[in-house]
């Protein structure tokens, strides 16, 4: 493998299915740079207007699809137990904090809120937006003392209209509670990590391979998923693509509209004008 491991996916909309502990069994692909990122959403080469594709952006190119409940683990699972254990203290711990009463949310309802406040839980996020999801790709600086060093943001895309052929129903978390302005502002909705020994990636590819999908060509596989890797070497591309996410009001003031989102956007730009002065 490269040194910069996102240089052994071809450019899109070329894919392969590397099988490596970088990219595992999805198809994945690169862009030149951010800036071609946003041209080729713009040019529509990443969705068909007949189809609903999700978008999911992730800081650290090498990071598998693993819900925050699971990132305990050694394998990127968790027990249905942990998960149980996880939905009733919660449950219990935000009582009289919820704009409906505890006992009228459903469970979904009760994740999709802990997961918008840092709970652990099985759900990942996902936006029907290419740029709300490069914006949390590329919202946060690599740490300093990174190891290995990462080189690529990663943007994943599922075709939720054709994986909903054969996902079950519970694969796709839309709720509808008044309690998600969050979900709301970020266009989003979420998938359910299934409990066991299994993760989202196996969870798909099973589900698609059982019934007779070509799982192993790239080409086919990338249109119900795939992962698209963004080049971010250092911090100056970061905080360029950040600045043009911003003039398109893609920030955390928007995305989470509350006081945390506030004071999220204002310490981005205390530290933008912090770093300008250095």
């Amino acid at each position: 493998m490269r040194r910069k491991p996102h240089l052994n996916s071809p450019l899109w909309p070329e894919t392969i299915i590397n099988v490596d502990e970088f990219d595992g069994n999805i198809p994945s692909a690169r862009v030149k740079s951010w800036q071609q990122f946003i041209s080729l959403v713009n040019e529509g080469k990443f969705c068909e207007q007949d189809d609903e594709v999700l978008f999911r952006g992730q800081r650290n190119g090498a990071w598998a699809l693993t819900p925050s409940i699971a990132r305990l683990s050694s394998n990127g699972t968790y027990s249905q137990e942990a998960a149980n254990l996880q939905l009733e203290s919660f449950k219990y711990s935000i009582r009289g904090r919820t704009k409906v009463p505890v006992s009228q949310l459903t469970p979904d309802d009760v994740w999709a809120l802990g997961q918008h406040y840092g709970l652990w839980t099985p759900l990942l996020d996902w936006s029907r937006s290419p740029f709300v999801a490069m914006f949390f790709a590329m919202s946060e600086p690599n740490p300093k003392d990174e190891s290995p060093k990462n080189y690529s943001r990663a943007i994943f895309r599922i075709n939720r209209a054709k994986l909903s052929e054969y996902m079950d129903e519970d694969f796709f978390i839309n709720p509808l509670s008044s309690d998600h302005d969050r979900l709301i502002s970020q266009d989003g909705l979420f998938t359910l990590s299934p409990a066991g020994e299994t993760t989202l990636e196996y969870q798909v590819i099973n589900a698609l391979a059982e019934s007779g999908i070509e799982i192993d060509d790239p080409a086919v596989l990338k249109e119900f998923i795939c992962k698209i890797h963004i080049p971010v070497e250092n911090e100056i591309e970061r905080k360029k693509a950040i600045l043009a996410l911003r003039r398109m009001n893609l920030h955390y003031a928007n995305l989470y509209p509350d006081l945390e989102g506030s004071s999220m956007h204002c310490n981005d730009l205390l530290r933008e004008a912090a770093t300008s002065r250095d």
